[in-house]
């Protein structure tokens, strides 16, 4: 295949949608091996994108025929959309661009009667190509008639993918579900050890930059830290910035994704992502040797809620061979379906993952969701749970877009006791922060929540809700 690039006439973003062709070449290739998929911390931190599943370009097939006697040199045409590239040049060496949406192709000649084939990408939004005229000429004379309304003898649409954003919000809304979410730790009665729970989506949960280690402390708004004890909901980075969180986290998501059937592999022959069995032959005193990969994170999670167990070079460790499975598959974000949502694998296993041919088969759901359903819900705030409560209580509340949002508490005089965001940009869907009264007395009080625009500040939304601390 030549593909020619046409410079001239290439569009704002036609890079992007070039890059994007050619990774659906390389995923769509005939796979000798099971090809998976993971995510790494910096895809699952982007902003999701809009309108996935819209057609972005076409690939078309036209098939120009000289129904004159004559041989010409040179074809000219127009399209009903923007030329991204020449993907097959029917043999023509030299495109120059014409009008608005054309070309004039010249270098070859095409006998009487004959015909040439040529390969085209377009920006479009419908896959519906259509050569709206084109005419042949032989050295500037045109031969034959103005054709018009030549219709593509084949067009495929290819349309916009999703992000690690998408990826993201689509299983916290589909797959984790709630109220359980997405554990990492291990919840115990141990005392003075903690582990966090993840229910809902943000991008804030990443990427994790600061040394691999354990729970060990919490950061507080005003700067300072205290004990990671006890269940932590849906952290930000800023809460606990631990790269080893950051990439058992997305490990966790990428084997949800595949154990529900939205990543590949989708053959039930192939093993599951969680057990493939980490064998490095290379580094025999690899951690993780010999772990099927839901045992390397059954042991993170237990070594980051019982500091006191592991040494601080178990945890650089373990950092280091699960960041080696998030790469090992990570890659351009390419769905071979919106509708249930699954996407494509983008590398065989690397010598230091292997086939486990004693895993149980994981059966996904026979039905799945569209990522094309993710509409906004509402902007809403529910009733505060435990209520009453001593000392901490949790507040939910849903964001229909990005919004910049405050929340505070105030008592029955209408005096602000507490600020718990303060003008904070967050992302559309189900939020949850956490209160803790343990410095105010038993009694009566009020939340108040405001939602802001981030560009215009412009406000979206408005509500209280009551709630009680019972000593």
């Amino acid at each position: 295949m030549h593909t020619l690039r046409f410079h001239s006439i290439i569009r704002r973003g036609s890079v992007s949608l070039i890059l994007f062709a050619i990774a659906v070449l390389f995923t769509s290739l005939a796979p000798g091996q099971p090809r998976y998929r993971t995510f790494s911390q910096a895809e699952l931190a982007l902003k999701k994108l809009k309108d996935i599943g819209k057609v972005e370009f076409v690939r078309a097939r036209f098939i120009f025929h000289n129904d004159s006697s004559y041989v010409v040199n040179s074809l000219h045409a127009r399209f009903n959309g923007h030329i991204i590239a020449i993907e097959d040049s029917g043999g023509f060496t030299g495109y120059a661009p014409a009008e608005k949406k054309g070309f004039t192709a010249t270098g070859r000649t095409v006998a009487g009667h004959d015909s040439v084939a040529i390969v085209l990408l377009l920006n479009k939004d419908k896959v519906k190509a259509v050569a709206e005229k084109w005419w042949w000429d032989t050295s500037g004379t045109q031969i034959g008639p103005v054709y018009k309304d030549l219709a593509a003898a084949s067009a495929e649409g290819f349309s916009r993918q999703p992000n690690g954003g998408n990826v993201r919000d689509f299983m916290y809304k589909h797959e984790i579900r709630r109220p359980n979410g997405l554990l990492v730790g291990m919840p115990t009665s141990t005392p003075n050890v903690g582990w966090i729970r993840y229910m809902t989506a943000d991008r804030k949960y990443f990427p994790h930059t600061d040394s691999s280690r354990c729970f060990d402390f919490i950061a507080r708004d005003n700067g300072g830290t205290r004990p990671f004890v006890g269940e932590l909901k849906n952290p930000h980075v800023r809460k606990h910035n631990n790269h080893l969180l950051g990439e058992l986290h997305a490990l966790k998501i990428a084997v949800v994704a595949n154990d529900s059937g939205v990543t590949a592999p989708f053959d039930s022959g192939a093993t599951p992502l969680g057990d493939l069995i980490y064998l490095d032959a290379g580094n025999l005193t690899d951690p993780c040797n010999n772990m099927t990969i839901r045992r390397i994170i059954g042991v993170t999670d237990s070594a980051l809620t019982f500091c006191s167990r592991f040494t601080a070079s178990f945890y650089f460790g373990q950092d280091s061979c699960i960041g080696r499975i998030n790469r090992a598959f990570d890659g351009p974000i390419v769905a071979s379906s919106f509708k249930p949502l699954r996407v494509n694998g983008t590398q065989t296993l690397p010598p230091y993952l292997h086939p486990n041919p004693n895993a149980v088969p994981v059966q996904p759901p026979t039905a799945g969701y569209s990522i094309l359903d993710d509409t906004p819900g509402e902007f809403a705030i529910r009733q505060n749970y435990p209520n009453p409560f001593n000392p901490s209580t949790t507040i939910e509340f849903e964001l229909a877009e990005a919004s910049v949002v405050t929340l505070k508490v105030y008592n029955v005089l209408g005096q602000e006791v507490s600020t718990l965001l303060n003008r904070e940009e967050m992302e559309e869907g189900v939020q949850t922060i956490e209160f803790n009264a343990a410095n105010i007395p038993s009694g009566v009080y009020f939340y108040r929540i405001v939602a802001f625009t981030p560009a215009d500040h412009r406000q979206l939304y408005q509500a209280v809700r009551r709630m009680m601390v019972v000593r």
